[in-house]
């Protein structure tokens, strides 16, 4: 049995990262969480208050890396070539971790934790950084940061469901044409 003192914040919240990439967000129960770590679920409730609380923890360690990504793929791009790489970076990452990312939204969209805001300024400002190269105009620098992060977020849930699943057009083929649309 794992001890009190052999646990830690991060190595929980990557169990439940693993349990939600696994099996779905409903999985990672603080029952399931503690059986996986060969733990009490009561220590467990040391690090995080309840669920909501280590879901925020996830939720935070998901854009972390998604930032990290961004970082580490974007790097020597620039202009609108940047920001369309920032947008599949964005997308591929979403795909790739889609319980995570289904998780991350719901978390984002019930929480009123600043740090959720934070993370989407971060977005919004690797955004900038490209846009600002080719676009003066605040109000339109703000409707393409808003445009690529509605599309990213739209692929993401539609994927999730099956919806773009059709022989007419590739998925990433419309996401590629949409994307266009919003950097004209």
């Amino acid at each position: 049995m794992t001890q009190k003192r052999d646990l830690s914040e991060d190595k929980i919240i990557q169990t439940a990262m693993k349990i939600i990439s696994q099996d779905g967000a409903n999985a990672a129960t603080f029952k399931r969480i503690a059986e996986d770590l060969d733990c009490k679920t009561q220590a467990l409730y040391f690090y995080f208050k309840n669920r909501d609380a280590l879901n925020l923890a996830i939720t935070n360690k998901y854009f972390d890396d998604l930032d990290n990504k961004i970082k580490t793929e974007c790097l020597g791009y620039s202009g609108k070539e940047g920001l369309i790489k920032i947008a599949k970076v964005m997308r591929g990452f979403g795909l790739d971790n889609l319980s995570l990312s289904l998780m991350a939204l719901r978390t984002s969209e019930l929480s009123e934790d600043k740090s959720i805001g934070e993370a989407v300024l971060r977005l919004k400002g690797f955004m900038y950084r490209f846009i600002e190269e080719f676009v003066t105009d605040d109000q339109e620098k703000l409707t393409i940061t808003r445009g690529i992060r509605a599309l990213v977020i739209g692929e993401v849930v539609n994927e999730s469901v099956g919806w773009f699943h059709n022989p007419l057009i590739k998925n990433t083929d419309s996401f590629e044409i949409n994307l266009k649309k919003i950097l004209k």
